[in-house]
């Protein structure tokens, strides 16, 4: 036991710190009523400044909603409303967006082919679970969908070939595996999805990569899909080579070009095709003597459709020129806001021609009345020619339709021959879309892979071909050395 004068220390010992601890709450407790204060002085002053910025934001609201009202009033009477701008507008604008009217719905065709079927019925109700019982009312839904992912794995096949010897050759046989490129560590299907992912879903490099990483599972590089765009193009050269003998041999065929970059310098692509084949070429030049190597050995009574440009006029066979061409060339003269009277009359005379030869080349004539068509259609031209005009824009019409005379006619005088370049202009859309993506090509080796590999891929379709089988046979023949 302690004695009174020990308690007495420690309870003296025991107060001192009490004292130090309280004093030291105190101050804190003071500096937090500070901070307290402090923050509760700041929010008082931003919750004025965002009085203020609402009281501001009220009053330009007023003034902008003034000031639009003083713009309507006086836009009328300084800038007075163009009536031919407006009467142009509704002249360009006839179709609306979307839907026409009277045009029939096309909604997705069911399957041809079902893979599985389920029924399905419930045995209780899913909201208030009531036994359900069974009835005979059905109704169908199919669904497309693709495998699943751990379906759709690489399949990775190691060959043993066995190395044997020919006693009567006197030199060593090895059997290369059916359905496999020599000497490719990638398979035929894999090539093709390559191809068909670069060049119909024009698809770059890095996003094939990546689709095939995420997908399959195989990570190629940029460079391996590139050359493997390379070795394509050598084993479809034996086809490239046949699409342009047939395109030279065939009597009716059609040409265009548009501009191409390489390396960021101006090139020109160039397709030459028929309802069959179209055979691309991309070049550094437009001028006449590119069509003049591709189609200038062309038996001389086969039939060129090509628009306007002078670089076909020397070839050596019978020209059609494009009236969609010289339509949109009269129509644009027309829409002018200071078109003359005469050009709306000639592109008027000139819509009404085209659509009557249109409908007459849908009859089935005979060689003497297409002659008479000929003849007759032949003085309604010469009469515009030799019209004295009087108006600057329709000159221009006028020296157009001078320039291709009787070539606008020629479709009179052979069955199967359009009026127009539009077989042309759509072949080459797809490279123009693929031009506008990737800005064209960097190398002329790549320019080259390109124009080969598409005139391979769009010849296919152009017959209607199944894609795949057909690639695939393509690639193996020309992987073998075979035509």
């Amino acid at each position: 036991m302690l004695s009174a004068q020990e308690e007495l220390l420690r309870l003296r010992k025991e107060c001192r710190f009490l004292r130090q601890k309280v004093a030291t709450l105190e101050r804190a407790h003071l500096a937090q009523k500070n901070k307290a204060d402090k923050l509760e002085e700041l929010l008082r002053e931003r919750d004025k400044f965002i009085r203020e910025l609402e009281r501001e934001k009220d009053a330009l609201e007023k003034l902008i909603n003034e000031l639009k009202r003083q713009r309507e009033i006086y836009k009328g009477m300084v800038y007075k409303p163009n009536k031919n701008r407006q009467e142009n507008k509704t002249i360009t604008n006839k179709r609306s967006i979307g839907g026409q009217k009277g045009h029939p719905g096309i909604s997705r065709k069911l399957p041809e082919r079902i893979d599985k079927e389920f029924y399905v019925f419930a045995h209780s109700c899913p909201t208030c679970h009531t036994p359900l019982t069974r009835t005979k009312s059905i109704y169908t839904h199919a669904v497309e969908d693709i495998p699943a992912s751990e379906i759709t794995k690489p399949v990775t096949t190691r060959y043993t070939i066995e190395r044997q010897w020919c006693h009567k050759c006197q030199k060593e046989v090895i059997v290369n595996p059916t359905g496999v490129i020599p000497h490719s560590k990638l398979g035929i299907n894999l090539i093709v999805q390559i191809l068909i992912w670069k060049y119909l879903c024009r698809m770059p490099f890095n996003i094939i990569n990546q689709t095939l990483n995420v997908t399959y599972g195989i990570n190629l590089s940029c460079g391996t899909l590139a050359k493997v765009l390379s070795r394509a193009k050598k084993w479809f050269g034996p086809q490239y080579q046949e699409l342009l003998r047939q395109i030279r041999a065939s009597p009716i065929k059609h040409a265009d070009e548009t501009g191409w970059r390489i390396k960021g310098i101006n090139s020109w692509l160039w397709a030459f095709l028929t309802k069959q084949e179209v055979y691309y070429t991309i070049e550094e030049t437009r001028g006449k003597g590119v069509a003049e190597r591709i189609i200038g050995s062309s038996p001389p009574d086969s039939i060129l459709i090509r628009d306007d440009y002078r670089g076909y006029e020397k070839l050596d066979l019978i020209h059609q020129s494009c009236w969609t061409h010289l339509l949109r060339k009269s129509h644009e003269a027309a829409i002018q806001p200071n078109a003359s009277l005469e050009v709306r009359l000639l592109h008027q005379k000139l819509k009404g021609i085209f659509i009557e030869l249109n409908q007459l080349l849908q009859k089935l004539l005979t060689q003497t009345e297409r002659q008479q068509l000929y003849d007759h259609y032949s003085r309604e031209l010469r009469e515009i020619i030799e019209t004295k005009l009087s108006s600057d824009d329709t000159k221009k019409i006028q020296e157009r339709i001078r320039n291709q005379g009787q070539n606008l006619l020629t479709a009179l005088l052979y069955e199967g021959v359009p009026l127009t370049n539009n077989l042309a202009e759509r072949m080459i859309r797809p490279m123009v879309v693929t031009r506008k993506i990737s800005g064209g090509s960097r190398t002329d080796n790549g320019a080259e892979i390109h124009a080969i590999n598409m005139s391979i891929i769009q010849t296919i379709r152009l017959k209607n071909q199944p894609l795949i089988p057909t690639l695939q046979k393509y690639l193996l023949r020309g992987a073998f050395g075979e035509r």
